[in-house]
């Protein structure tokens, strides 16, 4: 589970058990803080987004130390007016461990923006010798986005998939694409090229 908190005007993306430094807050040593500004909360399913903020959320922290960053030196100058300036600025902040991520459960902090977790990630089809452009944009329409949906479907399933597109796409004959996208989806480029090399535009010589 993981928050964005939002702190000394910054955001932060925080986990429970990280350290981070913000903008010094006026806390000693050891105690505790709420922040209550929490932009973002996700447990990995679903993803809340507050408007601005979600109510009732807090990010609870202990303060592990106070410091101050590296000097930053700022030089101005002028010409032909005989000005320089030198000048040194160290920001102040203060290191918080975070403790845990309380208030609301995410599901029920803001349950109308409430997002389902992202797709998986789309897979180029089209390394699959006899799926052009085309044919990828069918299969992902029908719901085959991976090397793994692919590698699972049956051959006459994609073959009805192509039929429903026409003439002519019913004409391609898918009997190898399952057995080279899986290849494709375990990384076995070598054996997948020795596969690709023995077709004839998808389909055995």
């Amino acid at each position: 589970m993981y928050a964005v908190i939002k702190t000394g005007g910054k955001q932060y993306r925080v986990v429970a058990g990280e350290r981070l430094k913000v903008e010094k807050l006026e806390v000693e040593v050891g105690g505790k803080v709420a922040l209550d500004q929490v932009l973002v909360l996700s447990d990995g399913e679903t993803t809340t987004i507050g408007a601005p903020i979600i109510k009732g959320a807090t990010v609870n922290a202990t303060v592990v130390s106070h410091g101050r960053g590296d000097k930053v030196m700022i030089f101005k100058f002028r010409r032909r007016k005989h000005y320089r300036k030198t000048q040194g600025h160290r920001q102040s902040y203060t290191e918080i461990l975070i403790n845990d991520i309380g208030g609301k459960s995410v599901a029920a902090a803001n349950p109308a923006t409430a997002k389902p977790a992202a797709k998986a990630k789309k897979d180029d089809l089209t390394i699959v010798e006899g799926i052009g452009p085309k044919i990828a944009e069918l299969l992902i329409a029908d719901g085959i986005v991976t090397f793994a949906d692919l590698a699972n479907a049956k051959v006459e399933a994609i073959a009805a998939i192509l039929a429903k597109a026409g003439s002519r796409y019913s004409t391609h004959k898918p009997d190898t694409w399952p057995q080279q996208a899986a290849l494709a989806r375990d990384g076995k480029m070598d054996e997948l090229k020795a596969l690709q090399d023995a077709l004839d535009g998808g389909k055995v010589k």
